[in-house]
């Protein structure tokens, strides 16, 4: 049985009760604020970060960023608390590939390398986890590169909100709420557009009734038709 606080998905979700309590016993929290970085790119620190919330009941979130050659800055993905950062580094022999920084107040704890290893070692359900996590992360990144040939900006605009609201989303009078708090230079980011373009289609999405838009916030109202947008490419 898994712990049941964690969102569906994350590391922690996919482990049983008692691994997860053995494995926050291992590292005391520490507590950071947004904007906080939890791993810089380049970086070879060999060490992996559990994100939890910084209180009972609260969500907590990072963004993974990469700078590209010619400076240009991609989102990789959004990690939130239950999942883990830098489990990559294990198995290749280069620094970090992307900057993990936090959106919101969080708690981090910290496992070296060799610690984790032996951690994995003895609970079989977290070498499951982290597998199953990859391959997650994995086929999200192949959809990502092959939404970029095949999709415009608001296929690919409505498939990322239909998934963060399914997600990590909150339901609301209104509908359900993002979960994530991310500009609309962020979302440009997440899926390879320009901040204007995102802008377009937000006020088009707005306009036939599909969600609700504040400062860094969103409601989806009709997440079905929202999805219908992807589907229909």
């Amino acid at each position: 049985m898994t712990t049941n606080h964690w969102p569906a998905g994350t590391f922690m979700a996919r482990v049983g009760a008692d691994t997860a309590t053995r494995l926050l016993a291992l590292a005391p929290p520490r507590r950071l604020s947004a904007d906080d970085v939890l791993i810089g790119q380049g970086e070879n620190r060999e060490m992996i970060l559990l994100l939890s919330p910084p209180e009972a009941g609260e969500p907590a979130f990072a963004k993974v960023t990469s700078v590209l050659r010619n400076g240009t800055e991609v989102m990789l993905g959004i990690r939130v608390h239950g999942d883990v950062v830098g489990e990559m580094g294990m198995f290749r022999a280069s620094g970090a590939s992307a900057t993990v920084m936090a959106c919101t107040p969080m708690t981090v704890r910290s496992y070296t390398y060799k610690v984790f290893r032996d951690f994995l070692d003895g609970h079989r359900d977290a070498w499951e986890a982290v597998g199953a996590v990859m391959g997650d992360r994995l086929e999200s990144a192949d959809r990502h590169r092959a939404e970029f040939v095949g999709y415009e900006v608001d296929a690919r605009l409505a498939r990322v909100l239909v998934d963060l609201g399914g997600r990590h989303g909150i339901r609301s009078p209104e509908g359900v709420e993002l979960g994530v708090r991310l500009s609309q230079t962020d979302l440009g980011k997440l899926i390879g557009a320009r901040t204007d373009a995102v802008g377009n289609a937000m006020r088009r999405f707005r306009d036939e009734g599909l969600l609700l838009t504040r400062y860094r916030h969103v409601v989806i109202i009709d997440m079905d038709r929202l999805h219908a947008v992807y589907e229909k490419g």
